[in-house]
């Protein structure tokens, strides 16, 4: 999930140990006509617009005709990206009727891929950049909506205002923007949007309804400003090549009610609804045989019962120097130094079910005493697995973190980096090593340290990927499609490859978040969180079921196939039209 972003401003400021989060200065009266305008007519528009023709509800009465000299145009594309979404439940819905559009301009029309699998960690942005990049995250960079660069001490935060739109400057791989530069592209409320022609981010107009919880209401604003696609089409005659609109009231809904419940349910009906409006006006413009358009998600969901506040235990419990939230560029490197010198551990969170730690590299201890430790001056070097497994703590002790955070009820596994091609993974039944053997990280091992089967592997993994052999990345995610962890042998590896990465990252065990409060999340390794559905149809799409799994990493070069566009080679994507 992105969150919309607090209205927060960059200069104001409690203290250096707190947050950045003082709002703008402004006259409370003076707001208030305007805000009372604001909301009444978000309330208007939440009503459904009541007074508004059946017939006219069934659309947004959006004209995206062309004259018939631009009928010849090249196939164009659509992404509807819809936050949160649970295969399952989507399958169920599917079944019963309850989502007759993605029904009938999707699955009838083409192809349904029934397990699309999230980059790790199966959080918003990270898979947003993953989508318009078609690299895994670990390649791009973006490690999770909260990241720690412990090589310039920023933290990030893109749910705050100030830091909202630095995505953009965050990561280094080309977008799909920028490879169809030569051609019109635009990004509805879509935060990974470098390189776009256009990009609309409603938060003006979408911002109170969020506040007040109508989430169908904001997506309706996002969806609505397909009015400025057809502003452009008719002003270019010429469709935009490429448009992706970003939905989020699944995600939203699912963290306010849960994955099991109604309200869940009627979030995604709701989106069925609205897309098929757009869809209609496609349609009633002769626009969708000529557009391939696609529906997916950035993760799937789980149901949350119980709640482990993971900041207190590091601090109450392990006894570690915690970061708060941390700052960003626009404070001093001084001030941003002086902050994490006292400091030793910045955790960082994304979905509530994915935590990174970043530790301060311990130096060796003096003699016999342990308490003579001391770390190193700043915070470039990384702690070993040894240090790790015997971190010091603020009262003189030292601590075997992984263990400690391996046999906590609330965590499912635990990983980290032992070497410059190796990652450990320990759950409670044990721990393994994934290698990777070659240059190109494309061949990968996964070697049994310690217990029978750590990852539950046996029972669906061929014997003979399960006894040390290095065998192709592709192959671990068909092999493991039906496992506890889908595809993790190939992702966690590539997840360390980012220089952002936690030394530590740990994964909620099911039923379980880090937070306080919502009753879902995501972020963990289970299929319900790392699997959600891709549906494509539109000229050049095949009509056809598959049930072998595939990467959300995988889009971006489709679409670019299906636009008659070459196909990079140096992405971990691959186009669907060649399986």
């Amino acid at each position: 999930m992105t969150r919309l972003p607090r209205p927060i401003t960059a200069g104001s400021v409690r203290s250096l140990r707190g947050r950045v989060s003082a709002g703008p200065a402004r006259s409370g009266a003076a707001c208030r006509p305007a805000l009372l305008l604001l909301v009444m007519f978000c309330a208007w528009l939440a009503s459904g617009c009541a007074a508004m023709p059946d017939e006219r509800r069934a659309t947004f009465g959006i004209d995206f005709r062309l004259p018939a000299a631009a009928a010849a145009q090249k196939p164009t594309a659509i992404v509807f990206f819809v936050d949160g979404v649970n295969q399952e439940v989507l399958e169920r819905l599917l079944a019963a009727g309850r989502m007759p559009n993605l029904k009938k301009y999707f699955v009838d029309r083409g192809l349904y891929v029934e397990h699309c699998t999230s980059s790790i960690p199966g959080v918003t942005l990270p898979n947003e950049t993953s989508l318009v990049t078609g690299m895994l995250a670990g390649h791009h960079g973006i490690t999770g909506i909260n990241w720690f660069d412990r090589t310039s001490l920023v933290a990030r935060n893109y749910e705050e205002v100030n830091q909202k739109n630095a995505l953009d400057g965050d990561y280094l791989a080309p977008t799909v923007y920028e490879r169809l530069s030569d051609a019109t592209t635009m990004s509805l409320f879509f935060q990974a949007h470098r390189g776009a022609t256009k990009f609309a981010e409603n938060w003006i107009s979408a911002g109170p309804p969020y506040y007040f919880g109508w989430y169908g209401l904001v997506d309706r604003i996002a969806l609505w400003r397909f009015d400025l696609v057809a502003q452009v089409a008719r002003a270019q005659q010429e469709f935009p090549a490429f448009v992706i609109a970003y939905v989020l009231s699944p995600d939203m809904e699912a963290y306010r009610s849960g994955v099991s419940s109604d309200a869940y349910r009627r979030a995604l009906e709701h989106t069925d609804a609205q897309m098929g409006r757009i869809l209609r006006d496609l349609e009633a413009a002769g626009r969708l045989d000529k557009t391939v358009i696609v529906w997916t998600s950035d993760h799937g969901m789980m149901d949350v019962k119980s709640h482990w506040p993971i900041k207190k235990f590091l601090r109450d419990e392990l006894r570690l120097a915690v970061a708060g939230e941390g700052f960003a560029e626009d404070f001093s490197l001084e001030s941003r130094m002086w902050y994490y010198e006292r400091l030793t551990c910045v955790p960082k969170g994304s979905g509530d079910r994915y935590w990174a730690l970043t530790l301060r590299k311990p130096k060796a201890a003096a003699g016999k005493d342990d308490r003579s430790f001391a770390f190193e001056p700043n915070w470039l070097a990384r702690p070993s697995a040894d240090d790790l497994r015997a971190y010091p703590t603020r009262d003189g002790r030292r601590v075997d973190l992984i263990a400690r955070l391996r046999e906590a009820e609330a965590v499912d596994l635990v990983a980290y980096k032992t070497g410059p091609d190796s990652v450990r993974v320990a759950t409670k039944k044990g721990v393994a090593d994934v290698t990777r053997t070659d240059s190109r990280g494309r061949r990968l091992r996964l070697t049994t340290v310690e217990g029978d089967d750590p990852l539950g592997y046996a029972a669906t993994v061929p014997a003979e990927m399960l006894d040390g052999s290095a065998h192709e990345d592709r192959a671990w995610l068909a092999a493991t499609a039906r496992s506890p962890y889908p595809d993790l042998v190939p992702q966690i590896m590539a997840y360390f490859d980012a220089h952002r990465a936690g030394d530590i990252i740990i994964f909620a065990a099911p039923g379980w978040d880090f937070a306080h409060s919502n009753k879902a999340g995501h972020g963990g390794l289970g299929p319900a969180e790392m699997f959600s559905a891709l549906l494509a149809a539109g000229p050049g799409v095949p009509h056809e079921r598959r049930a072998e799994p595939v990467r959300i990493v995988d889009i971006m070069p489709t679409i670019l196939e299906l636009l008659g566009r070459p196909v990079p080679a140096d992405i971990d994507g691959r186009s669907l039209l060649g399986r």
